[in-house]
């Protein structure tokens, strides 16, 4: 089991079982769900373990400026080597760094040949992280921003439905999963696009959290909803939270 780095939801939900797939869908901008991914991923990182992230919806600078909000320095952890970036945004629109750690997919990419370029990425970082001892007393983790954005990518709901089995069949054989560890994910969607993705993306995922916000006289209220667990709960957790100095703050409401 795996701490989520967030109080309310250790004691509340429990533990994440290690390498589940978790998706946090932020429903509207305002509810910040993208901030939460990245406070449990700034978490992971504070603590040392091994992290990959999938950058697919921005440039390279807004990712780092982000990570800079959660008091981290990116090109540090980059050089320390506990922080990978496959940067597909990078790949696809031909905008490339020259930081170690920072990979990037060459080639056509399309939705037949992105899953297998992604795991022969993963499978050369990785055994950088094994030549270099750092498996040993550290969890792996990885991050996917966003994968909604794929449908921008693909360009139709057919093409990204059809990368999303061709990527689970290639995790299921590719030596990148069976001869190096695995890790536990975490994707992020953004809004309500496509139902038809959407709903595929939710039953691949162990845990679903959305996030919500409404309009108060107090100000912006956020929500944050247990939509799915491994385990079968007779009710729907609801939660309202906030960010409250360095931390997660939240209580249960529903």
């Amino acid at each position: 089991m795996v701490s989520w780095d967030i109080e309310f939801l250790d004691k509340e939900v429990g533990e994440i079982k290690k390498h589940s797939l978790i998706l946090i869908h932020e429903e509207d901008l305002p509810s910040r769900g993208r901030d939460l991914l990245y406070y449990i991923m700034a978490e992971k990182l504070r603590k040392g373990n091994l992290v990959g992230y999938f950058n697919i919806s921005y440039p390279l600078q807004m990712v780092f400026r982000a990570l800079e909000r959660f008091n981290l320095n990116p090109i540090e952890l980059l050089h320390s080597r506990i922080l990978a970036i496959i940067d597909t945004f990078g790949s696809f629109y031909g905008i490339k760094t020259n930081l170690p750690g920072v990979w990037y997919l060459e080639g056509m990419l399309s939705s037949e040949t992105l899953p297998g370029k992604y795991a022969k990425v993963i499978e050369a970082h990785k055994s950088v992280w094994a030549r270099e001892g750092m498996f040993k007393d550290r969890d792996i983790f990885g991050f996917a921003v966003a994968m909604s954005s794929y449908l921008d990518i693909f360009g139709s709901r057919e093409e990204t439905l059809r990368y999303l089995e061709l990527s689970a069949e290639v995790r299921s054989k590719h030596s990148a999963y069976k001869k190096y560890p695995r890790g536990t994910n975490f994707w992020l969607w953004v809004g309500k696009r496509d139902e038809g993705v959407l709903n595929s993306v939710y039953r691949r995922a162990d845990y679903v959290l959305r996030t919500r916000s409404r309009f108060t006289e107090e100000g912006i209220k956020r929500e944050l909803l247990v939509l799915k667990t491994p385990e079968l709960v007779e009710d729907i957790p609801v939660f309202e939270y906030e960010f409250k100095g360095d931390k997660i703050v939240g209580r249960r409401i529903c």
